[in-house]
C-alpha cells in the first residue's frame, strides 16, 4: 500500500504491485509543487517487491542529477530492513545514508547500476557465477542462454536508451520454483519512441512495444540485428517462464498456458508513462533445451561464440578449473559447501566434464565443508565417477587429510546407493 501526504511517502505491508502512481506521485511534488527532497518511508513495510520498486530506484537517480534530494526510511521488520539493504535498493535511492553492500557477500544478488560496456559486463558476470552456487540443475547449455539474454538486454540500455543515469541489473533465483528472474531498468529512451526514429516508423505505441519482441526488429539494421528481445522472450516463453516490459506509456506481459487458459500476450496502454524502460524475465533453467529452441534465428541455432564458463573457468585441455579461493565465500560452514558443491556440479556440465579443484592459498578448511563438498560428491557421482571427474592440486596436507576423511566415511553410502 503506498500514500503520499505532501512529500513524504508512506509503504506498508506487502509492497507491490504497479509502481506508476509513486512515479506520478514523485513527477508531481517534484517539479509541480517545488520540494526539493523526498521522504520515502518503508517502516510500516513488511515486503517489497523487485519490479515495483526497481522502476522507482532509477527515477530517484535520475531526478538526483538535477539536485533533488531522498532520504529512505527501512522497515521496522529486521527481514524488510535487510532487503532493502542486501539488494542495494536503499544504496541506491539513499547513498549518502547506506552504504553499498554490492561485493559484501557473495550471497547477495544486489542490483548494480551501469553506464559502462564494462560496467555491465561486470555485473552480469558477478551474478551468474552467483547464480551456478544458489541453483542446482544447470548445465552449460542453459548457463550460455541465460548469460546471452542477460547480456542482450543490458546492451540494449547501453545502445538504445541514452539514459542520463545508465540502467540497472539486478538477478534473483527462486530454488523451489527452479526460477531465475533477472530485471533491467533505465531512464532513458522508451521502446516506442526508439522503434519510431527506425524504418518501421510506429506511430502507435502500443504496436511498436508489441512488434519489438519479434525477430529482427531494430532501430538501426545496418548496426543491430533485432535478437535481443526476441531471444530473451523466446527463453521465457519456451521455458513455460513469464516476460514484462514497462516503456513510456504501455506495457507488455506474457504469460504461459496454463489448464485453465492458453498462452497469452496483453499490450496495455497506461495513463501514466514511465520514462525509461523496466524488463522482467523469468526463466524455467529445469528445461532442458533452453538454448536449442529459444536461440533460433532465421531458423537456424545460435550458439554464442564466448561464454563465461570459457572465459571463467575452462582449462586448455578444456576441462574446469575450479578456484576454490575464488568460488568459495567461506570455508567453514556446510552452507558455503552445499554452495561450492552446487557450482561444481554445474560446471561438470550434465557430468560429462571434469573438475580440478585447486587449492592454492587455502590453508584450513571444516571438516563440514570437506563432508558437504567432497563428500556428498562422493555419494551423488559414485566412487568410479568421482575419480573420473574431480582431481586436485596445490592442497595443503591438513586440508588433504580432511577431504580423504569426508570420503573415506561416505564412501559405504556411495556404493549402497549404487547398488
Amino acid at each position: 500500500m503506498f500514500r503520499s501526504d505532501g512529500n513524504v511517502f508512506t509503504f506498508s505491508g506487502n509492497v507491490g504491485g504497479d509502481p506508476l502512481p509513486v512515479l506520478a506521485a514523485l513527477h508531481t511534488v517534484l517539479t509541480k509543487q517545488g520540494y526539493s527532497d523526498v521522504v520515502l518511508d518503508f517502516e510500516q513495510a513488511t515486503f517489497v517487491s523487485a519490479p515495483y520498486i526497481l522502476p522507482i530506484v532509477v527515477m530517484c537517480r535520475k531526478y538526483r542529477l538535477s539536485d533533488f534530494d531522498f532520504d529512505l526510511i527501512l522497515p521496522s521488520l529486521s527481514t524488510g530492513a535487510r532487503l532493502l539493504q542486501n539488494t542495494d535498493w536503499a544504496h541506491l535511492i539513499d547513498p549518502k545514508t547506506y552504504g553499498s553492500m554490492a561485493g559484501a557477500s557473495k550471497r547477495n544478488l544486489s542490483a548494480t547500476a551501469f553506464a559502462t560496456a564494462t560496467q555491465a559486463h561486470d555485473a552480469v558476470d558477478t551474478s551468474i557465477r552467483m547464480v551456478l552456487g544458489l541453483v542446482s540443475g544447470l548445465d552449460r547449455s542453459r548457463i550460455v542462454a541465460l548469460q546471452w539474454a542477460i547480456d542482450e538486454v543490458v546492451d540494449n540500455v547501453l545502445n538504445h536508451a541514452a539514459s542520463p543515469v545508465g540502467g540497472i541489473i539486478q538477478v534473483m533465483t527462486y530454488p523451489k520454483r527452479k526460477q531465475i528472474e533477472f530485471y533491467v531498468c533505465d531512464a532513458g529512451m522508451t521502446i516506442p519512441r526508439s522503434l519510431r526514429q527506425s524504418e518501421y516508423g510506429y506511430d502507435n505505441d502500443a504496436i511498436a512495444l508489441r512488434q519489438a519482441i519479434n525477430e529482427g526488429v531494430t532501430k538501426n539494421k545496418q548496426t543491430n540485428r533485432g535478437n535481443g528481445l526476441f531471444g530473451t522472450f523466446r527463453c521465457c516463453e519456451v521455458s513455460g517462464g513469464e516476460f514484462d516490459i514497462l516503456s513510456g506509456n504501455v506495457s507488455l506481459k506474457n504469460r504461459p498456458a496454463s489448464r485453465y487458459h492458453s498462452a497469452t500476450t496483453i499490450v496495455k496502454t497506461a495513463p501514466i508513462p514511465f520514462n525509461g524502460t523496466f524488463v522482467r524475465a523469468c526463466i524455467n533453467w529445469d528445461y532442458n533445451r533452453l538454448l536449442e529452441e529459444a536461440l533460433v534465428f532465421k531458423g537456424k541455432a545460435h550458439v554464442p561464440s564466448f561464454d563465461i564458463i570459457e572465459k571463467y573457468y575452462e582449462a586448455d585441455d578444456d576441462s574446469i578449473l575450479f578456484k576454490v579461493k575464488e568460488e568459495s565465500y567461506s570455508f567453514g560452514t556446510r552452507e558455503a559447501g552445499r554452495e561450492s558443491r552446487n557450482k561444481a556440479v554445474n560446471l561438470m556440465d550434465n557430468f560429462t566434464v571434469p573438475v580440478t579443484f585447486d587449492f592454492e592459498e587455502v590453508f584450513v578448511i571444516s571438516s563440514s565443508y570437506a563432508d558437504e563438498v567432497f563428500g556428498k560428491l562422493l555419494v551423488e557421482l559414485g566412487e568410479d565417477r568421482f575419480n573420473a571427474l574431480c582431481r586436485f592440486t596445490n592442497m595443503d596436507r591438513t586440508i588433504k587429510l580432511l577431504i580423504d576423511r569426508a570420503i573415506r566415511q561416505r564412501l559405504p553410502e556411495a556404493n549402497q546407493a549404487i547398488n
